[in-house]
């Protein structure tokens, strides 16, 4: 698979670390008795109904596993994608986890995964902050219709003859509720950028756009969320907590420690 790194430009604001990368989805998909790539999860892979949606979903995830090596090649550090999950919180927001048993406790990006129009597009951002990232060709048209599902009627007054103003609002809003890690669970129409920037709640999601490849791209950078809890952390948390509370607790036995 070969990924075109897009670099966003940011006005006012120093951005973390952050890699955005596009590629064409897979034509051929895993045959019924081929492994799945890394990173693609067999149950959820199952519950897909039409090839479309397995195309999506594998292009995206071939496209996360490049980019993930790419973040660890720049910064001469070791993994291997076989060795990481992709998980979801309760509003489905993606995140990247080492495999339970590994025991690695090495940070890892946060990642935002789209498609459209037979295109993939991944973003990692550095660990403390949250990415979103959303395409759309350049062409495609916003169905009046649908203005009223995702737009106050400000904005659908600001629509009327100018397409891409929809777009570019679309896009933006998708961007948006990526980056904070909550979808449809934050109401589209109320999502208004002012300028290059939007706040909810007082969080800051900074926002640029840029045009790659026939697509229209909006690129979000938020604070970061933390990640769902792993058996592993609530072992590590419990045993922190046990030697916060006993000074003289230990790892080994008894005699051990009593030797040492």
């Amino acid at each position: 698979m070969q990924m075109r790194r897009v670099v966003p430009e940011w006005s006012g604001f120093d951005a973390p670390e952050h890699m955005v990368h596009l590629s064409s989805l897979p034509e051929r998909l895993p045959g019924v008795d081929d492994p799945l790539p890394p990173l693609v999860d067999s149950t959820e892979w199952l519950t897909f109904k039409t090839d479309k949606r397995r195309r999506e979903h594998l292009g995206g995830r071939l496209l996360l596993a490049n980019a993930v090596e790419a973040w660890w090649k720049e910064r001469a550090s070791l993994g291997r994608t076989d060795e990481l999950d992709v998980v979801r919180d309760e509003h489905r927001a993606p995140y990247l986890r080492w495999r339970p048993g590994l025991w690695r406790q090495a940070p890892l990006p946060g990642v935002s995964i789209g498609h459209s129009a037979g295109q993939a597009v991944v973003g990692l951002v550095d660990t403390g902050w949250s990415i979103g990232v959303d395409a759309e060709p350049l062409d495609r048209a916003i169905a009046e219709g649908a203005w009223d599902m995702f737009a106050s009627a400000e904005e659908r007054a600001s629509f009327q003859g100018k397409p891409a103003s929809a777009l570019r609002a679309w896009v933006t809003k998708e961007a948006v509720q990526k980056a904070l890690g909550l979808g449809m669970h934050l109401n589209p129409r109320h999502i208004v950028a002012e300028g290059d920037r939007y706040v909810h709640n007082g969080a800051v999601v900074h926002l640029s756009w840029m045009e790659v490849d026939g697509m229209l791209m909006c690129v979000a950078l938020a604070p970061g969320r933390a990640p769902p809890q792993t058996p592993e952390d609530t072992v590590l948390d419990a045993t922190r907590a046990a030697m916060q509370l006993n000074p003289d607790w230990g790892v080994g036995c008894k005699t051990t420690r009593n030797m040492s």
